[in-house]
């Protein structure tokens, strides 16, 4: 017998996913109705179930038509479990298989991995459980692109949720705020979602990278250029032009208000004539002057230093997700959402 039900609980976004088709391969009643139960209670996914009760109606099932997941049982009249992935692998079927069993069948639930289930759950009421959790996952699987995992899908999904659009360099610095993610993982994340037209992306801007670990996080160091000393002061300077001295204006204001050299003690009298302007010198901490510092980069990331010649360069894009992106991640908050309840 055939028993097909939809769940009451819909995301809002049927219009894009659809509902997600779940065989389930089982003969047990009570089992059937435990699972249709739980998915109308808990589950937060728009879902079709449709049950059989032995392994051949199963076959035929799938032959007949798609589904989305497959839930099998080990026992079933006719043929086992394990027979039934080796018939799905002969028919060159892909859809994703939780394998079900009874207590004290973990080296079975082993040997049906080996021969391509995605997963299995032990069947008691704790691990019924886990099984909804499991089927939610293969759904936001299905929802995404085959190359995008559903951690970086959550991850993005939490992101787009707080800000409209997102930059490579925004993203770095949030993964700086506690993140095991990595920069270039959901960068290339974020490329795939835009070929798969979840998201859009525009060029900003170029950004100085780091050459070595690839960072866009790159500290600006301003050295001198005769001793290399990092602590620098910058200000207007003043040249006395009878002794040649040169320092920062405020080296030479007296406590009476006059321009007096610091080098030789006498005062400036006339701009032009015995003094001139200098406009923005820098002086390190050992004394030197000069116009320009050098110019370098320390990386947050690994702590190397560059110069601009070594330094790479990259375009930083700005994403933001389309409707049918946000559709999809939707789905991911979802998930997180759920997960975290139950947790």
């Amino acid at each position: 017998m055939v028993v097909s039900e939809t769940s009451k609980q819909s995301l809002g976004i049927d219009e894009v996913l659809g509902r997600f088709r779940i065989l389930y391969v089982e003969d047990t009643k009570d089992d059937q109705i435990i699972l249709k139960h739980l998915l109308e209670k808990r589950s937060r996914i728009n879902f079709e179930l449709i049950t059989v009760s032995d392994g051949f109606e199963g076959l035929k099932k799938i032959s007949e038509e798609d589904f989305d997941l497959i839930i099998l049982d080990y026992k079933l009249p006719g043929m086992t479990g394990l027979d039934f992935l080796e018939r799905l692998k002969k028919m060159n079927i892909a859809t994703p298989v939780i394998f079900v069993t009874g207590k004290g069948d973990e080296r079975i639930a082993v040997e049906a991995m080996k021969r391509g289930a995605k997963d299995y759950i032990v069947k008691d009421e704790e691990d019924f459980n886990r099984l909804i959790k499991a089927i939610e996952e293969a759904a936001l699987e299905a929802s995404l692109p085959k190359n995008i995992s559903v951690e970086a899908a959550i991850y993005l999904a939490d992101l787009f949720s707080v800000h409209e659009t997102l930059s490579g360099d925004e993203i770095e610095w949030l993964l700086e705020q506690n993140s095991h993610m990595q920069l270039d993982g959901l960068l290339s994340t974020l490329d795939d979602l835009v070929k798969a037209g979840f998201a859009e992306s525009k060029p900003l801007h170029s950004a100085v990278a780091c050459p070595f670990c690839g960072s866009l996080k790159p500290s600006l160091l301003l050295q001198c250029p005769q001793c290399g000393s990092g602590q620098l002061i910058k200000g207007e300077a003043l040249e006395h032009m009878n002794c040649g001295g040169l320092d920062f204006k405020f080296s030479y204001q007296s406590s009476s208000g006059e321009l007096v050299c610091p080098k030789c003690g006498k005062k400036l009298r006339q701009l032009g004539v015995d003094y001139r302007r200098v406009s923005s010198l820098y002086k390190c901490s050992n004394g030197h002057f000069f116009s320009l510092p050098t110019f370098n980069f320390k990386c947050f990331g690994c702590g190397r230093i560059f110069d601009i010649d070594e330094a790479s360069l990259k375009t930083i894009y700005q994403y933001k997700l389309t409707k049918k992106g946000y559709s999809r991640l939707s789905l991911a908050l979802k998930f997180k959402a759920g997960t975290r309840s139950r947790g």
